[in-house]
């Protein structure tokens, strides 16, 4: 399959974590057969026009190592066009590439709310099934997958959850980057490696980035109010932790860890988070997804 994957028309804008986790994902399956158009300066490592200090979440996991770049970015035999972003981000048009997929023209739809804009798409924060709209979710490139590390483990909860897994205040937008605990990408995954548990939450959308990065770096994965998520919605079927009080927490946790040890429960539950995480939530995983839904509908249609 040969796909123009159309990015973020401004040089200096991240974009959202949905578009970069899959173009990420893309070039690692599909190789020179992903094209990103117009050429993605920050997935290269080119931070001229977008500081890291700038980034959300300093880029960690997905833009603090290059992806490979093509060998021709010649516009032939192309089998699809996907859009990276949608309306919400103000997304050129290109009328005349459109023109080029031979089976159709797809939208990747990662914000935050809940609203389709285009179709046929993959949609992120999807509430029920709709025609047209299929899920999608981030995912963690596999290499920064890390040992689970039972006896590295110093620390009940890593040191980056957000306020409101604690029982505190939302906070969301620019105001979240006062938050951030650590500066560099090594540090913030050894926290995450040191812990029994990460906390995470709903945020502005029910998917985050931080949610695979606690599987990744080999913690036990808590998520306040997990099953209150919608079913359809991205991240699906977690073997994780649901907890909605101070109460629940303390049970999931006491249950879990006794003597500072931890249960053959927590073994178990860590073990299948790891394999949920392979299967499903790596940015590998999504973009063959997002493959075997087109080549479906390839045939199909």
């Amino acid at each position: 399959m040969r796909i123009i994957y159309i990015t973020t028309s401004d040089p200096k804008s991240q974009g959202d974590y949905q578009e970069v986790s899959t173009l990420v994902g893309l070039r690692k399956v599909l190789g020179d057969d992903c094209i990103d158009y117009p050429r993605k300066k920050i997935m290269y490592g080119d931070f001229s026009e977008s500081p890291k200090n700038e980034l959300h979440g300093w880029g960690f996991s997905l833009l603090t190592e290059p992806i490979k770049d093509i060998a021709s970015r010649e516009l032939s035999d192309i089998d699809f066009v996907l859009y990276g972003v949608t309306d919400a981000y103000g997304v050129k048009n290109y009328p005349e590439i459109d023109k080029l997929a031979k089976y159709g023209v797809w939208y990747l739809d990662g914000h935050d709310h809940s609203n389709i804009s285009r179709t046929p798409c993959f949609k992120r924060e999807l509430f029920s099934e709709q025609d047209n709209v299929y899920p999608i979710g981030f995912g963690i490139p596999s290499h920064r997958i890390r040992l689970i590390a039972v006896n590295r483990k110093t620390q009940l909860f890593a040191q980056t959850a957000p306020p409101y897994a604690l029982f505190g205040p939302q906070i969301l937008g620019p105001a979240a980057r006062n938050l951030y605990v650590f500066s560099e990408e090594n540090d913030y995954y050894n926290d995450i490696q040191t812990s029994f548990f990460g906390l995470t939450c709903m945020k502005g959308g029910w998917d985050s980035l931080r949610h695979y990065e606690i599987m990744a770096g080999g913690a036990y994965l808590l998520f306040r109010d997990y099953d209150k998520k919608p079913k359809t919605c991205s991240p699906v079927n977690i073997p994780c932790g649901s907890y909605s009080s101070k109460e629940e927490l303390e049970h999931i946790v006491n249950k879990l860890i006794v003597n500072n040890k931890p249960t053959d429960l927590y073994l178990e539950g860590i073990k299948d988070q790891r394999e949920w995480l392979l299967k499903y939530g790596t940015a590998e995983a999504r973009a063959k997804q997002i493959i075997e839904t087109l080549s479906t509908r390839k045939y199909n249609d």
